[in-house]
């Protein structure tokens, strides 16, 4: 397999003349590889960093899970492969291939992989 990105990966800082692309499924297979996933279950890579958007690439093994946490602006979570549960205090919503959740700033929440999985965390706006 040939490398989709190499390491160090500097996220792509948003300014005015900004235009790029990712090859995502072909990266999210190349974290599935890295050594960090054997330990931990899951391994990211931060894709664009800005004051109002922020692009993480998030990879989870079987069983794996991002336990209860919150986030500083609405968040979107779109699974890329696999199957994940996101999850609040009131509902649980599976998303598989393709299939999004959406989730407002500061609300607790987790996600888990019910089989070897790919998203992309997309946080973005402004929060007073």
């Amino acid at each position: 397999m040939s490398q989709a990105y190499e390491r160090p990966f500097r996220p792509v800082e948003i300014i005015d003349s900004t235009v790029t692309s990712f090859s995502l499924l072909s990266m999210a297979e190349q974290l599935m590889t890295e050594d960090v996933i054997d330990h931990a279950g899951r391994n990211s890579l931060s894709l664009v960093h800005g004051n109002d958007l922020t692009v993480v690439l998030i990879v989870l093994k079987a069983q794996a899970v991002l336990h209860e946490h919150t986030a500083p602006g609405p968040i979107t979570v779109t699974a890329l492969s696999g199957h994940l549960e996101f999850s609040t205090a009131t509902e649980s919503k599976p998303l598989r291939t393709g299939d999004a959740a959406v989730c407002a700033a500061h609300l607790p929440h987790s996600v888990k992989a019910l089989e070897d999985s790919a998203f992309l965390l997309v946080i973005g706006g402004r929060c007073e």
